[in-house]
């Protein structure tokens, strides 16, 4: 019997750009269980450090700045392919469009600056690119429908990516998910975590779980999309020939309504539930910063400050949105990618892995 000589093809290496994100945390945890996928990140911010070390390369830069960027992105010599994933929120869509724009573009010519061209950039998007943030939504959405007249910086993006590639002689991919169901702190649009906030609250203060919105948003039918899921669709785009420039939504394949799904969140603190009840969580969550340092030296959790543990303007607009939010996913899995993960076990897994990671009791 031959022993075969062929040498295995060397490990391609991401660079992930906005990687300790809900999004970002996806693919590092994908591509950390993959042996074919070496991974570099950058952010402004050094990585967490309620995540276990990993050993993976991180580089600290300022997108905002073209030249520190250049600089910063000088020596990766072996990255072969791109996730950018970065965001930075303002308070109107207009004022969001030109520094997201600008942060791309910097990270993309830093990156044909030094002459290693990329197999394959893969950018995220989401629901924005259907109208989610006007608060109305036609679904199913498909990738075919047109754009919108708002301003959207996804759309911004996906022409900048479009035009780099073709220019140097990459290609690209759009992956689009809808509210992403992972573990990350500071994030803008992390609704997981701030949710098990909310439920540790209330049991704190031994009352019980209500639903703190309007009937709208608690009877309608929703979508998202798990975190390590959304990696290895990543993943999958990256080595996928049918998924060369092209834009994809992406979803756990399955649909939820917030009555059905509350009972996970009950459960996982073992609290009874409460008729709902809709408030402003911005007003009404503003004074709780004592009860929340109390219960992190109570419960021994990672110090995370009030401020970074939820974005309650976010948990308002998403447990009050009155229509159905769900995207067609027949094209990603006509092109090959059919992984698919039941909502209500991957919100059970997201909320104890924030409990393994010391961030909630």
């Amino acid at each position: 019997m031959l022993l075969s000589t062929k040498t295995p093809p060397p490990p391609r290496e991401i660079l992930l750009v906005g990687p300790y994100g809900v999004l970002g945390t996806g693919v590092l945890d994908a591509a950390a269980a993959n042996p074919a996928w070496r991974v570099t990140t950058a952010a402004r911010r050094p990585p967490p450090r309620h995540r276990v070390p990993s050993g993976v390369r991180h580089i600290s830069v300022d997108l905002l700045d073209r030249e520190g960027t250049t600089k910063a992105f000088s020596g990766l010599s072996a990255v072969t392919d791109l996730v950018y994933a970065a965001y930075v929120e303002k308070p109107t869509m207009a004022e969001t469009v030109e520094p997201n724009a600008k942060m791309l573009s910097n990270t993309l010519e830093a990156l044909a600056a030094r002459n290693v061209p990329l197999q394959r950039v893969v950018l995220t998007g989401g629901a924005k690119s259907y109208g989610f943030s006007l608060g109305a939504f036609n679904a199913p959405a498909k990738e075919t429908a047109p754009r919108l007249i708002a301003p959207i910086h996804y759309h911004q993006q996906e022409d900048i990516v479009a035009a780099w590639c073709q220019k140097n002689g990459s290609s690209w991919t759009v992956l689009r998910p809808h509210l992403v169901m992972g573990p990350s702190l500071n994030s803008p649009m992390n609704l997981v975590t701030a949710l098990a906030t909310y439920a540790a609250m209330s049991r704190e203060l031994r009352i019980p779980l209500r639903y703190p919105g309007r009937q709208a948003g608690w009877n309608t039918l929703q979508e998202t999309c798990d975190a390590e899921l959304f990696g290895r669709a990543t993943l999958w785009a990256f080595g996928e020939e049918r998924a060369r420039n092209e834009i994809f939504n992406v979803s756990n394949g399955d649909v939820y309504r917030w009555r059905q799904m509350w009972g996970e969140l009950a459960a996982f603190y073992d609290i009874p539930v409460a008729e709902p009840l809709a408030m402003s969580t911005v007003a009404e969550m503003s004074e709780k910063a004592s009860l929340w340092d109390g219960m992190v030296a109570r419960y021994g959790l990672f110090p995370t400050p009030y401020e970074q543990i939820a974005n309650w303007a976010f948990v308002d607009y998403m447990l009050n949105f009155p229509e159905e939010t769900i995207t067609s996913t027949i094209k990603i899995r006509q092109a090959g990618f059919a992984d698919c993960v039941d909502t209500h076990e991957s919100f059970r897994r997201q909320l104890s892995k924030l409990r393994d990671m010391r961030l909630i009791p």
